[in-house]
């Protein structure tokens, strides 16, 4: 027992165990699920499923095969990596993937997932100890400050943010540094100690810049709350929190300037509202106080505030407490008020989410409630003996009574009974183990304590195995991985073997059925769609100019017909069906089921259109329809290249639609409205093509058909859909064509951030590359450089006079050099600061002697 004591006494078991407790449940949790390698399953979820991991897997493929840390080539059209790193994947951990086998990328996540949860209670423990000397004279713990705050902090690292968004694991790093920031401002504040402020708050501005930006609003908030609390020492205060916030924001510079230079080139909205909004009533907001209150991550605002019922009861304690001091309560409880406000009222979510409104994923500051409640909840229990008991009872009559009244307000599909009903459970057991507490002799409140630790516990655990963690089906998230590889060494092999002598040549694959929009990180190979909040938002209006699909942080090459596929490089196609050969494409080869087709119409990266055809297509007015026929003519066709079939047969009931084809020929179609996600396509009863997002409005290929074919097509939601069928002009796609392939560059090399490549021009006009355009490409012709042009705001351009002409084509990342240069200033001041500060220190202590 003496040992289990000295033990219990020591700092790292506590930190072990704040840290080890939410980690080893994290895993049981999991296991329970099957998550593998306990089951099949996995823990992607929501964007980790669509973004994360295929980016995972791109850094992954860069670290252990090489590459440019600067480009990539599989994402998208072409994206400046820098800015991605920055966005999703500057963790520090990321960069084990150098270990980690390409088979085991999503087990990493999962790991980093837990250690990151892990953190953020071991974080949270330290600044329970340092913020309230849970420490005795000789730095030995005891039970009874410990304990509660080993279960403050495993309610921190399991609150119901986490429990809702431990998937967005490009934000976890940042919540596991909240406390240690808050800790380092207060060291700041009272003792004029300012190495972990500024330490803290630049990691986690390097690790995520939005996170950060939300904690930096706080910190000003919070600050002022200890400025006004601070009884001497106000000025140097103000003055050291503005030099090392700055500090802190400048050494985040390598990576903020170039993100925030791409992001420029983004769909992000940042209009102020017009008029205020209240999202929901603040009595139905407070269920989602509840324990198992379900996670919300819609576009209907609902926050995640769950952090225990305990933390509920002794907050409102707090308030009543005698021990504490009222302008203390009054502070806190006024940002309290003004996190709630700010869940339900849109102008405050407009200023909390940096001027802009979250796409889903709403009230991502609720961490910061949590944390705010879990440190006033922790002063509370300990200065619990300035509470009456009648404060106490009084305190779970409000809250069972706030609960009820919402219960029934709130809509239950928002928060469930069983969650009021099991939170008034709580709160009543914890009343009553307080009120014990007050009476009991000494020598038994050990006992209570000790239940009491066991039951918050299980409450804690209890909401992280109800509303924590998602799972789905690993296997089938990798089935395509091994016969995908092998049909993208095939295209490799079929593109090179048709070069020339000295020609690498450039090429782009699409998905027919992809799994994500990140397919081509998720595989490795370029391609023409993309999802991410760095998509160039010219692109995607471009794409949807011409009946593709596109949005405000992805375009899909979805929709694409021969013309537009041609230009944008698409090669080779891959396939989930046998969809046989046709006047589109040819059979490469297969494997195990997966198909590689050959498109016949494909442009190298660079291709030649003069300026008259460029003035004479816009792209920007009037029908869609009209606008990608006037492609054509303007090119050169002499006729449409997509004919609409206005006498054909379309029969329309729930849920199918039925083409009748009465001719020969290639077929497409648009529908007038579709709110089904997914379309399936069969011609007879061949195999179906499935279409996702079909509600995106974009063309449907529907294949080629023989007069008496029936074209079928179901819906996923039972809808009536109707459809505007059109068939492919073929010949006045070869006559565009053959005059785009007359001049075009012959690639001879090309790596993530150069092209070389040479052009005979017969006719002078402009050289278009199918590269998005935004900064950091540099065009050299004949070694001089040239202007970078756009081509319809969506692609770099450069004009060519007639000639032979030696092209290439530069990568650096905007920003990249400035941001290195402004974040080595703000070290080196840093380190300038921290010497003149200790100098300064020796030389007082100097005087005094």
């Amino acid at each position: 027992m003496k040992d289990l004591k000295n033990v219990l006494e020591k700092k790292w078991t506590w930190y072990g165990l704040a840290f080890g407790i939410p980690f080893v449940v994290s895993i049981i949790i999991c296991a329970f699920m099957g998550i593998y390698p306990f089951g099949e399953n996995c823990i992607l979820h929501v964007d980790m499923y669509h973004q994360y991991c295929p980016f995972f897997m791109e850094f992954q493929e860069k670290l252990t095969h090489g590459g440019s840390l600067l480009y990539s080539w599989n994402l998208g059209l072409g994206s400046d990596f820098v800015a991605l790193f920055a966005y999703y994947l500057a963790s520090p951990l990321n960069w084990l993937l150098i270990l980690c086998p390409k088979g085991l990328v999503i087990e990493f996540m999962t790991l980093t997932t837990w250690i990151k949860i892990a953190g953020a209670g071991l974080a949270f423990f330290i600044l329970l100890k340092e913020r309230f000397h849970i420490q005795d004279e000789h730095g030995r713990y005891h039970l009874k400050t410990a304990m509660p705050a080993l279960v403050f902090a495993t309610a921190y690292a399991f609150s119901g943010f986490v429990a809702t968004y431990s998937w967005n694991i490009m934000w976890m790093d940042c919540i596991a540094l909240a406390p240690l920031i808050i800790l380092g401002l207060e060291k700041l504040v009272k003792h004029n100690k300012p190495m972990l402020y500024y330490i803290t708050l630049a990691a986690s501005i390097l690790c995520n810049f939005y996170i950060s930006m939300i904690i930096c609003i706080f910190l000003v908030i919070y600050f002022a709350v200890l400025f006004f609390e601070k009884k001497s020492g106000k000025l140097r205060a103000f003055i050291s929190f503005a030099w090392y916030s700055l500090l802190a924001g400048g050494t985040g510079a390598i990576l903020l300037i170039p993100e925030a230079i791409i992001l420029s080139f983004s769909g992000s909205d940042s209009n102020l509202p017009d008029t205020m909004k209240w999202y929901f009533g603040i009595i139905e907001e407070l269920s989602r106080l509840c324990i198992g209150a379900e996670p919300h991550t819609g576009n209907d605002h609902w926050p995640s505030m769950y952090c225990g019922a305990f933390t509920l009861l002794l907050v409102v304690m707090y308030m009543f407490n005698k021990e504490i001091r009222w302008y203390k309560k009054v502070a806190r409880g006024a940002i309290l008020i003004l996190f709630i406000l700010s869940f339900a009222n849109n102008y405050l979510d407009f200023v909390w989410h940096g001027l802009r409104f979250p796409t889903s994923l709403p009230a991502r500051q609720s961490f910061l409630f949590m944390l705010l409640m879990l440190l006033m909840g922790y002063e509370a229990y300990l200065k619990r003996k300035g509470n009456e008991i009648w404060h106490i009872i009084l305190s779970a009559a409000l809250i069972v009574g706030v609960l009820i009244f919402s219960l029934l307000k709130v809509d239950k599909e928002v928060t469930g009974s069983y969650a009021f009903i099991l939170t008034e459970i709580f709160i009543v057991a914890y009343m009553l183990c307080f009120i014990i507490l007050r009476m009991l002799k000494s020598e038994y409140r050990r006992m209570v304590r000790g239940f009491m630790f066991v039951l918050a516990m299980v409450e804690i655990i209890a909401n992280m195995s109800m509303t924590g963690f998602y799972a789905l089906n690993r296997t089938s998230y990798l089935s395509k991985m091994d016969d995908y590889q092998v049909l993208i060494d095939m295209a490799e092999q079929d593109a090179q073997a048709e070069a020339g002598e000295g020609e690498k040549v450039f090429y782009r694959i699409e998905d027919t059925e992809r799994k994500t929009k990140n397919d081509d990180s998720l595989y490795g190979y370029p391609s023409s769609t993309i999802f991410s909040s760095l998509m160039n938002i010219e692109v995607s209006h471009f794409f949807q100019s011409v009946y593709m699909e596109g949005g405000k942080n992805y375009y899909c090459y979805n929709g694409a017909t021969p013309i537009i596929s041609s230009m944008l490089s698409v090669k080779y196609m891959l396939s989930d069906n046998d969809e046989g050969e046709n006047a589109l494409r040819e059979l490469v080869g297969s494997s195990n089921g997966y198909y590689l087709y050959k498109n016949k119409y494909c442009l190298p990266l660079g291709f030649m259109m003069s300026e008259e055809a460029i003035a004479a297509w816009d792209n920007e007015s009037g029908n869609k329809m009209n606008q990608m026929n006037n492609l054509g003519y303007a090119i050169g066709a002499s006729g449409h290249t997509l004919v609409k079939q206005n006498d054909i047969q379309v029969d329309v009931t729930e849920g199918k639609t039925e083409i009748h084809v009465d001719k020969d020929g290639l077929y497409y179609a648009r529908h007038e409205g579709c709110d089904a996600s997914t379309l399936t396509v069969k011609i007879n009863d061949g195999a179906g093509t499935r279409y996702n997002k079909a509600s995106h409005r974009y063309m449907f290929e529907l294949g080629e058909c023989k007069a008496g074919d029936v074209i079928s097509i179901t819906n996923s939601s039972s809808e009536e859909v109707d459809f505007v069928v059109y068939t492919l002009a073929l010949p006045a796609v070869e006559e565009a064509y053959e005059i785009l392939s007359e001049q075009t560059m012959v690639t001879e090399s090309y790596t993530d951030t150069n092209i070389k490549g040479h052009i005979d021009v017969k006719e002078a006009g402009r050289l278009i590359f199918s590269i998005p355009y935004e900064p950091g490409w540099s065009i050299y012709v004949d070694g001089k450089e040239v202007e970078v042009l756009d081509f319809k705001k969506a692609f770099i351009s450069a004009y060519l006079e007639e000639g032979t002409h030696e092209i290439e084509l530069r990568y650096m990342t905007p920003g990249l050099f400035v941001g290195t240069a402004i974040s080595l200033v703000c070290v080196g001041l840093f380190v300038g600061t921290m010497y003149l500060r200790k100098r300064l220190m020796q030389t007082k202590g100097d005087n005094r002697e």
